[in-house]
């Protein structure tokens, strides 16, 4: 009898123990996603999941727009949560350009080899799962329209997958094909590929003056080009300009290079940061100052051909976020510091992604899921039916952050390339 329970017994551990590995990853992958990691600045959490609630309260506002039954001003607001976008530049552009400097300022020197994998298996893996899938999904609406002989569908769904192969190679944002919101992806990764090579020949070279005039002069370009477009005459599509200057690289990059002007101050002129932040009359006008610049942009109808909405506002908008960003990763013990490093923030920071890349899909289940068509556009229903959408958003983009950015994560952390 002890013979034979032997193999029972050993049967019986290793089945508890397969258990208890399985119980561990649910509980580090729990950890991993609800929870903030010391090495974090916790404001950031605060800001990322603001920026992509922005943006996913944009779209929802933009589909039920016919049926929306309150104020027209914060209805404005609504409408220019697109910046949530911006927000998303300004935060890209401080934290890669942190990295960055963090490394020179050890080594003297930048390790293009480790930044450029440590960015390939942050975006990649996820991106090109979407666009995969994506695809196939265009493909089977062509054929669907083919075969119902829905030949208008059927003619722009051909266009639209006769440009996937921009956002394949980063290019969505000059050859728009199925998505229409990968845009910023590609603009995200021509930043990526060029800002290395920049701070290494010449940021990082030169003194803090020389480099924040470089950086202020390459700031300004976009701005001309926007206003070159806009009086040049040569307009394809209507306000906001979607094709010629809310896309494109060469009129939107300022955002991304705001995010490093931050980070130059962040680490190089802290003694003027904390003189503003101590004396009140400074703390308040300057926070004054950003959140006019917010609320402008906020109050502006980006559907009017007025030249400062195509030009100065994009400006106006990332100094405001710029300033929020300044304040809250520079004061850890501030009011908008503390509130930005809630918990409750944490977890939709970390999908935040992951719910940008799948959004639209997500939010047509939640349509269906919550009877868009039949949407009170009042108050109370409204909001409460997008905090409904957001949470279905959030549980469906779970598995897809487990099962595909998780484990790269880990995979960069085996490498050592977890910061950003």
């Amino acid at each position: 009898m002890i013979l034979n329970d032997r193999p029972l017994t050993f049967g019986f551990g290793r089945s508890l123990l397969y258990l208890e590995k399985i119980k561990n990853r649910i509980v580090q992958f729990f950890i991993d996603t609800l929870l903030p990691k010391d090495s974090e600045i916790g404001a950031l959490n605060g800001l990322r999941a603001f920026a992509i609630i922005f943006v996913l309260l944009n779209h929802y506002t933009l589909a039920l727009r016919n049926k929306i039954a309150f104020s027209e001003s914060l209805t404005s607001i609504y409408m220019n949560l697109w910046s949530g976008v911006d927000l998303f530049f300004v935060l890209s552009g401080f934290l890669i350009s942190k990295g960055l400097w963090e490394d020179w300022q050890k080594e003297s020197k930048l390790d293009f080899k480790k930044f450029y994998l440590k960015r390939a298996l942050r975006i990649f893996p996820a991106y090109y799962f979407f666009l995969s899938i994506n695809y196939l999904i265009g493909k089977a609406m062509l054929s669907f329209s083919e075969k119902n002989n829905l030949l208008n569908e059927a003619d722009a769904i051909r266009k639209t997958l006769s440009n996937s192969w921009g956002d394949f190679i980063f290019l969505g944002n000059y050859f728009e094909g199925l998505n229409i919101h990968t845009w910023s992806v590609s603009s995200e990764e021509q930043f990526y590929l060029i800002f290395p090579l920049l701070s290494s020949l010449v940021l990082f070279k030169n003194a803090f003056k020389v480099r924040q005039c470089i950086l202020w002069f390459l700031y300004i370009i976009p701005l001309l080009f926007r206003f070159y477009i806009l009086f040049s005459g040569d307009l394809i599509s209507k306000a906001p300009y979607f094709k010629e200057i809310y896309h494109p690289f060469h009129t939107r990059f300022d955002s991304l290079l705001m995010g490093v002007i931050v980070m130059d101050l962040y680490f190089n002129k802290r003694a003027l940061i904390d003189t503003i932040l101590r004396k009140r009359p400074y703390r308040l006008t300057a926070l004054a100052f950003f959140s006019a610049c917010i609320i402008f942009s906020f109050l502006t109808n980006q559907e009017s051909e007025f030249w400062v909405f195509h030009t100065l506002k994009y400006n106006i908008l990332n100094i405001g976020y710029a300033g929020f960003l300044l304040f809250a990763v520079s004061d850890s013990g501030s009011l908008l510091s503390r509130f930005l490093s809630g918990r409750i923030f944490t977890p939709i920071a970390r999908l935040s992604y992951t719910i940008y890349l799948w959004h639209f899909i997500f939010m047509g289940v939640a349509y269906k899921l919550l009877n868009f068509q039949n949407q009170d556009g009042s108050f109370l229903p409204f909001h409460g039916k997008f905090i409904l959408t957001l949470i279905i958003v959030c549980v469906l983009s779970f598995p897809l952050y487990a099962g595909i950015e998780l484990p790269f994560q880990k995979l960069r952390r085996r490498f050592r390339l977890n910061r950003d």
